[in-house]
């Protein structure tokens, strides 16, 4: 039995109120990454032990070192400048799920998963370099689709995200034109778009809706939110050349799913011998596993040294990495942690005190 739901058994067991110890134990409250606000919310509401509010990786991460909130969410590494604004205080990054940055579409005649993009092409239509959905660069990727003469619709983020710094690092890692005219490397939270045609939303949830909303267009949002918007029968699969037992080096298109994720989420040895020295920081976009969907993602909850409420924060984590709680991640769009990742993440809570 974890430790939170101990304590409220040894409460009950001595007579006390349960709805004392929900409102001692619900103390914890934590803002931040849209991509997992969905297990959060739903972690919290099931253990009655916190409140969890999506509003952004960046503003997160501003409310944490502001100490209004217990606990961030981030999918991404704090800038220099982020870590300048917690005055020196340490900040553990303890990693709670995995999930995959889907490639929706809305394009007019076009249905079902049959879109394919390498990730040279994604950063064209990204970066701005190709602006029409019949651009021979995609036509001669899918070949047999019949696509609109029409100018191609961008949704993007308007606010810090962690789900646009991901994006951001594996397109620049693949487009040339992408690291070019709109980031070069890096988790971007926020970047200079460059795409003629772009709207922007807030939220994973925004961007979501603006792809539903616009015909000919195109966005990025974590699995789930696609899921519970409708779009997993119009999402793209990635493309990325990979080694492979028998063929040598072949592209792989790949659509994201529980495998896809759970391959692209297996560290490698040099990530697991870095995850073992106490370094949870792991980048898994273009993995090289075979089969991984290229733009799986890990996020984070991070905690701040010297806070109050750790205590609470502590019991809500062991809560988040408990089996009752990984074993819903499937139903809202995620995959649980496993091996060395979820080993390491353990540790990284034994060690917060």
């Amino acid at each position: 039995m974890n430790r939170s739901l101990r304590n409220v058994a040894l409460l009950s067991a001595a007579g006390l109120s349960l709805v004392g110890s929900a409102s001692a134990f619900g103390k914890a409250t934590g803002s931040g990454a849209t991509f997992p606000a969905i297990a959060y919310q739903t972690w919290c509401s099931d253990s009655g032990l916190c409140s969890y509010t999506g509003v952004g990786s960046g503003s997160g991460i501003k409310a944490l070192a502001a100490k209004t909130v217990n606990f961030a969410g981030s999918d991404v590494i704090m800038t220099d400048a982020q870590v300048a604004t917690y005055g020196g205080a340490n900040v553990t990054y303890v990693p709670t799920l995995l999930g995959a940055i889907a490639i929706p579409l809305n394009i007019s005649g076009v249905t079902g998963n049959k879109v394919k993009f390498d990730g040279s092409t994604l950063g064209d239509i990204f970066s701005g370099a190709i602006t029409a959905w019949n651009d021979p660069k995609i036509t001669k990727i899918n070949k047999g689709i019949a696509f609109p003469a029409a100018p191609i619709t961008v949704c993007v983020r308007s606010d810090a995200s962690g789900t646009s710094g991901n994006l951001s690092n594996f397109l620049s890692k693949v487009s040339a034109s992408y690291k070019a005219k709109v980031s070069a490397g890096g988790q971007n939270q926020t970047p200079a778009w460059t795409a003629p045609l772009k709207q922007s939303a807030s939220g994973n949830a925004g961007v979501a809706n603006c792809i539903n909303t616009n015909n000919n267009s195109i966005g990025y949002v974590d699995l789930g939110d696609a899921m519970r918007a409708g779009l997993t029968t119009n999402v793209a699969a990635i493309g990325q050349n990979r080694i492979v037992k028998g063929k040598g080096r072949v592209m792989q298109f790949v659509i994201p799913s529980t495998k896809s994720i759970q391959l692209g989420g297996t560290p490698t040895a040099a990530q697991t011998a870095k995850i073992k020295a106490g370094d949870l920081k792991i980048d898994f976009t273009a993995s090289p596993n075979s089969n991984a969907y290229p733009i799986t993602t890990t996020t984070f909850i991070l905690v701040r040294a010297g806070m109050p409420n750790n205590g609470e924060v502590s019991q809500v984590l062991s809560y988040f990495l408990g089996k009752p709680a990984q074993s819903k991640l499937e139903s809202l769009g995620f995959v649980a942690l496993s091996g060395a990742l979820r080993t390491g993440a353990n540790k990284a809570l034994s060690n917060l005190g």
